[in-house]
């Protein structure tokens, strides 16, 4: 008897964490994709030194995070060194992190993509990859509402904004 109660109380905690689990996989949040009906329209940019090197302009809307499937590609080569932090360092070495710096003219591939869709924001997945490896893999929060800003290396900056604002940095007109 002890056996066919405890069988039967495995078994409905299953049945309970995978409700739990299907609940959460249709949840309604933010996601990126170009199917949205009414997208509201997010300005993405990533700045070197203050200068755009790339541009987009994302559909976002709220629906079920099956739907998660932003994702954009784009390549660019400083002209500078540039230094990453954080991704190639042993965070345990207790040394102060120096760096990882690519040589000037080091071609870049940068990725983009949903990581993670909230009620209140997306997680937007960023990678720097060159031809000697990755040189950086992190997250950016992208708010529907309002502008943020992370800063991928020292002078190269992602940014997002709802559309419906001015860029950053960009002169209000004066009658």
């Amino acid at each position: 008897m002890r056996t066919v109660l405890a069988a039967s109380l495995v078994l409905a905690s299953m049945s309970v964490v995978a409700s739990a689990q299907h609940a959460q996989h249709d949840d309604t949040v933010w996601v990126w994709n170009a199917r949205c009906d009414h997208p509201t329209k997010i300005a993405l940019q990533v700045r070197l030194d203050g200068a755009a090197v790339y541009r987009s302009s994302l559909p976002i809307c709220r629906w079920g995070s099956s739907f998660e499937k932003g994702q954009a590609t784009f390549r660019f080569t400083p002209r500078r060194s540039l230094v990453w932090y954080g991704y190639r360092s042993d965070e345990g070495d207790s040394i102060r992190d120096v760096g990882d710096t690519t040589a000037a003219n080091t071609p870049f591939e940068i990725a983009l993509w949903q990581a993670g869709g909230e009620t209140d924001a997306i997680e937007l997945g960023f990678q720097a990859v060159a031809r000697d490896g990755l040189h950086m893999n992190s997250i950016h929060v992208l708010w529907p509402t309002k502008r943020s800003a992370t800063t991928m290396a020292p002078g190269l900056v992602l940014e997002t904004w709802p559309e419906s604002q001015p860029a950053p940095g960009a002169r209000s007109r004066r009658p």
